[in-house]
């Protein structure tokens, strides 16, 4: 949390059950903002217009929409979010790790663990979002070796070309209209289906 300032959205039913996690952040070094909202029927809208880094939910008891709201926000990727929480209901935890929460804490609400918590959320939160930018790089490559794969197969079908041939036929036009091989190879094959 040193190495850059962040903005951090505290939210809970009123003032006496966010104070605790203010009380906890305002020694923190590196938070830039804290912005407190009080009820979270505007979590949603708030969070969307405030871009914290992450949001920090104290529910005493946790009603069912206010759950629903804050694992919406997590499920959306805007943002780490940490739940603290008095009680929860049966399988609120397994509901919690599946929406995408960051840590879920109950009963534990205390201002000097609030930090380390965030801290741990908010690493838990880039990896996690590392790790799903380099799937999906990987699933847009694999999509693209298809295309070109196929792509290639009617090149060396119409035009009776070799593979490396039908390749660097794709290659050159792609370098000529400065597009990806990808795209080339997506033009071919709708052109080909057209064709038919």
């Amino acid at each position: 949390m040193a190495n850059k300032p962040l903005t951090i959205l505290v939210a809970g039913p009123d003032a006496d059950a966010t104070r605790p996690v203010e009380d906890g952040l305002a020694g923190a070094g590196g938070v830039d903002r804290i912005a407190v909202l009080h009820g979270f029927a505007d979590l949603p809208a708030r969070a969307a217009a405030l871009a914290p880094d992450a949001v920090v939910a104290v529910l005493e008891t946790p009603a069912p929409a206010a759950l629903d709201g804050v694992f919406r926000l997590a499920r959306s990727g805007a943002c780490a979010v940490v739940l603290f929480a008095d009680k929860a209901p049966p399988g609120a935890a397994v509901q919690a790790a599946e929406a995408g929460v960051a840590a879920f804490v109950l009963d534990g609400l205390h201002p000097a663990r609030v930090r380390p918590i965030l801290e741990t959320a908010l690493a838990r939160f880039a990896a996690f979002e590392t790790l799903k930018r380099e799937r999906d790089e990987a699933r847009t490559q694999l999509a693209d070796r298809k295309l070109i794969e196929r792509a290639k197969g009617i090149l060396m079908q119409q035009k009776s070309l070799t593979e490396e041939a039908a390749y660097n036929a794709l290659r050159k036009a792609a370098m000529k209209q400065g597009r990806r091989v990808a795209d080339i190879a997506q033009s071919v094959i709708t052109a080909a289906q057209i064709e038919l």
